[in-house]
């Protein structure tokens, strides 16, 4: 009697046992799929569409970058420096207009911020990566960028260099402003040789009338 009782028993506990290991694995199991399904999805990447740079013309000693320039991460980005193959001096550069309503080019302070899933689109007129103290006669076809951050990435890129016959409508307001970065001392000049040379006239004109009025007394 004794003896089955403890047979029972141990079967009993054996059962449970199995019954408990069985239900720790399916434990197990459901664990692991929530791990999974509760990881963050990747994340994405920061990169820039149709770069292009302008050709610059006979004389020229500045061209421009362009691209539209996505952040695909999950954090906001600013872009604060580039630098290119061509050249040592490389800025990012904004569009402002003037109080007498005149568009000029600077040099943009702080860098360019991007939300997540934003974009910035770097074209003529607008923001732009502006590449100074060019050689323009040995300008090449492919133009190597590199877009740093401030979370110290970098985005490096090549830009394809398009002659002036293409985007003219385009490229029209930004080769007016680089040609007044290049002409504003000397608009600048001519206008006070213009003033002065109309107040000598007037000084002229009027010691000229004295002298009549005089002749008349």
């Amino acid at each position: 009697m004794n003896t089955t009782s403890t047979t029972t028993t141990r079967r009993a506990v054996a059962l449970l046992c199995a019954i408990g290991i069985s239900l720790t694995a399916c434990g197990s199991d459901h664990d692991g799929h929530d791990d999974g399904s509760e990881a963050p999805a990747a994340t994405g990447e920061i990169t820039i569409d149709d770069p292009w740079s302008r050709q610059p013309a006979d004389g020229q000693t500045n061209s421009a970058v362009y691209g539209v320039l996505t952040n695909g991460t999950d954090e906001t980005i600013t872009a604060v420096a580039a630098a290119t193959d061509v050249t040592e001096t490389v800025e990012l550069h904004e569009v402002v207009m003037n109080d007498d309503g005149t568009m000029t080019m600077q040099e943009k302070a702080g860098g360019y911020e991007i939300a997540p899933g934003e974009s910035l689109t770097f074209e003529p007129g607008g923001p732009h990566i502006m590449v100074l103290g060019i050689d323009p006669a040995a300008y090449p076809d492919m133009v190597d960028v590199d877009l740093e951050f401030d979370n110290g990435e970098v985005l490096t890129f090549t830009a394809e260099v398009r002659s002036l016959n293409m985007d003219m409508d385009d490229m029209d307001m930004d080769m007016d402003m680089d040609m007044d970065m290049d002409m504003d001392m000397d608009h600048s000049e001519m206008d006070m040789d213009s003033e002065m040379d109309m107040d000598s006239e007037m000084d002229m004109d009027s010691e000229m009338d004295m002298d009549s009025e005089m002749e008349d007394e």
